[in-house]
């Protein structure tokens, strides 16, 4: 899932540092509907243009953040000690 916008998002990354840093994008396939300064404005215009179906909201930064949440932390491991 996403592997269209997502690639869309790598292969235009440059650019959309330089023009949309620190704002929401969202993207359906290979479309870029905008750039919102929320999550909950990108949310909202992606409804209005695609309905309820998925589409990508991601934020433009440089260095992308790296986020690791450890098995057991969510429950995916159950340790029996």
């Amino acid at each position: 899932m996403f592997k269209n916008e997502l690639q869309y998002y790598i292969q235009n990354k440059d650019e959309l540092v330089q023009n949309y840093e620190n704002r929401f994008l969202v993207i359906k396939g290979k479309e870029l509907l905008g750039a919102y300064d929320s999550e909950q404005n990108a949310y909202k215009a992606g409804l209005e243009a695609f309905g309820n179906v998925p589409f990508l909201i991601k934020k433009v930064t440089k260095q992308e953040d790296i986020v690791r949440f450890p098995a057991l932390a969510v429950g995916v491991v159950n340790a029996d000690i």
